[in-house]
């Protein structure tokens, strides 16, 4: 009971001692505000009290005082009762709308949370593709006739990496990621400035891991987004299509129209990397200047036969505007989007 509720009762118990009683004292207590407030919030226990000031009443119409002053006390405790029971459930009324509220901001809370955990999300991933973009570029850039930066050899270094823990997790062996592996660590301590050093280490990682993949008989599941992160990674453009995974590059011919070694070896390790079905090479020509470029398709043709698989690769020219004059789009068409 609170003590707005036993403050009430102990004024109603004490006028009930009084020694002057009348009627207009009951209608004042059954006027107040706190006994609307019972009638509407405990109807019964109001009831009762009402019905003990009529049985007051008709005692005092009897001149029976010592019956009509227990009614009396038993009407003031009725209604004592009834105000007392009316507050608690207005407060029971407050406290669920308080809890509504609560809940209420604890699920926007939640919403606030996961949108911004969403975001941050989304912040990582542009971030990591940022660097990931960057990395490619500085691979992709990596020629054995010149002398790579440090940043490149970075690049290099983690990728190898990368490519060992996945040809161990494909099933390698020991007898073939130790050997490997002593060549990272050598590479990591000595920073050999040697870009056919460097190269030779990434095409070796990545063959590894392509005779794992060949042990199956077609491509894993999850194999065709492997394929894409591993394209991207090494500075090729790459989608998933219905019909395969495609694979460009503006590279694989230079400024002046020459076969580019380093873009033919990075696709060579791709094809590698990545063992089952035909592969289907386009070279976007311009069509008033096809025949130069017909002769250096057939360059193209001759350094992808060096290979280790030159029957899986066809080349073909194809007269478009959509890409630019010299670029190169394959089609691995075993990894086909599930």
């Amino acid at each position: 009971m609170t003590s707005r509720a036993l403050s009430i009762l102990l004024s109603l118990v004490g006028l009930s001692c009084a020694s002057q009683r009348t009627v207009g004292t009951a209608d004042a207590l059954f006027a107040a505000p706190q006994a609307e407030l019972a009638r509407e919030q405990a109807p019964d226990l109001y009831g009762q009290a009402q019905a003990a000031e009529a049985a007051a009443e008709e005692a005092r119409r009897r001149k029976d005082d010592r019956a009509a002053d227990d009614y009396h006390t038993a009407a003031r405790l009725w209604l004592a009762a009834a105000m007392t029971e009316a507050e608690r459930l207005l407060l029971e009324q407050q406290r669920a709308e308080l809890q509504q509220e609560e809940e209420r901001w604890a699920m926007q809370l939640a919403r606030d949370q996961e949108a911004c955990a969403t975001v941050a999300r989304d912040i990582s991933r542009y971030e990591a593709r940022a660097v990931a973009l960057l990395e490619a570029d500085r691979i992709a850039a990596l020629d054995e006739r010149s002398t790579p930066s440090e940043a490149t050899l970075d690049a290099v270094l983690t990728r190898v990496q990368l490519n060992l823990a996945l040809a161990e997790a494909l099933g390698a062996a020991d007898a073939q990621l130790i050997p490997l592996r002593a060549r990272v660590d050598a590479f990591a301590r000595k920073r050999p400035r040697s870009g056919a050093t460097a190269e030779a280490l990434l095409i070796e990682t990545e063959a590894l891991i392509g005779e794992m993949r060949g042990q199956w008989p077609e491509p894993r599941p999850g194999a065709s987004t492997e394929l894409v992160e591993t394209a991207l990674a090494t500075g090729f453009l790459a989608d998933r299509l219905p019909r395969g995974v495609t694979v460009r590059s503006e590279r694989f011919f230079t400024s002046s129209g020459q076969v580019s070694s380093a873009t033919v070896k990075r696709f060579g390790g791709l094809l590698s990397a990545f063992p089952h079905g035909p592969v289907a090479c386009q070279v976007a020509v311009d069509e008033l200047r096809a025949g130069v470029w017909g002769r250096r398709v057939a360059q193209l043709v001759e350094r992808l036969r060096l290979t280790d698989d030159p029957e899986r690769v066809s080349v073909s020219m194809v007269v478009t505007k959509a890409l630019r004059a010299g670029a190169v789009q394959c089609t691995f068409a075993a990894y086909r989007e599930p």
